[in-house]
């Protein structure tokens, strides 16, 4: 089910186990996950937004499934990959949620929906705009990393507030209308479209300057922390995987595995 949404196409995600509803960890949720939630609702199986840092709110009880890994094939969220642990960092604050596209009022996006796409994982893509219910690029002219970091802002993915702009459709020309060029944000706005930029002339930017962006990830892989003790030297060993932090069971752990 979604909830705490706006409209029925909307909501945090939620499914059911063990006959009690739960929420979804944010770790790794992305298009195609999102589109499989959409198609087991029963809405189009394309065209999803994915959300994550409980944009719905933050949900309770337990948090059921972490990790996904759906290819969009799938008829339901169950039978996506899923690791056999559930780590989620700060809890419900990660509540993924999701925007299906409802064929019956035809809205694919509401205005000032921001997504990344082309990049070969979910912090990294060619920003798209939501304008008028559809997508469209932004022209690179003046892009910068100020530019950008909005962009992952906006996103939850500001982890270290440092985001690189990509210039001259790196991760591929969009399609569609060009919505924004010589885009100049302060840094202090929560969303693309409010900051300044020209309206776009006719003829005045292709899709071979369209803009993108990388932004920071949580971790790089490898990556190994301890938390959860009282003095730095101690604590549970978590490693980065897939630019996400996951821990490490403890079958067969001992003492060289730990020096």
């Amino acid at each position: 089910r979604l909830a705490g949404g706006n409209v029925a196409n909307e909501g945090r995600v939620e499914v059911c186990m063990d006959n009690e509803w739960g929420t979804i960890c944010d770790d790794s949720w992305g298009t195609s996950d999102a589109n499989v939630a959409c198609k087991q609702l029963g809405f189009s199986d394309t065209n999803a937004v994915a959300f994550s840092n409980a944009h719905f709110g933050a949900g309770t009880g337990e948090i059921f499934l972490d990790g996904l890994g759906c290819t969009g094939s799938e008829s339901s969220l169950l039978d996506c990959s899923k690791p056999s642990s559930i780590y989620c960092s700060t809890g419900h604050n990660e509540d993924a949620g999701v925007r299906c596209h409802d064929d019956t009022i035809g809205s694919v996006c509401n205005y000032g929906d921001v997504r990344l796409v082309g990049g070969s994982h979910q912090y990294e893509g060619r920003v798209e705009v939501c304008i008028a219910n559809q997508w469209g690029t932004v022209c690179s002219n003046s892009w910068d990393s100020t530019d950008a970091t909005v962009v992952c802002k906006d996103l939850g993915y500001a982890f270290t507030n440092v985001a690189t702009p990509r210039t001259n459709a790196y991760f591929g020309a969009g399609t569609g209308p060009i919505y924004m060029e010589d885009v100049t944000c302060s840094g202090s706005e929560t969303s693309l479209l409010q900051c300044s930029s020209d309206p776009l002339l006719s003829g005045g930017c292709s899709h071979s300057q369209d803009a993108g962006v990388k932004c920071e990830a949580p971790c790089s892989d490898g990556d190994l922390r301890l938390a959860g003790g009282n003095v730095a030297n101690e604590g549970r060993v978590e490693v980065c995987m897939d630019n996400e932090w996951g821990t490490i069971c403890d079958d067969g752990w001992g003492t060289s595995d730990a020096n």
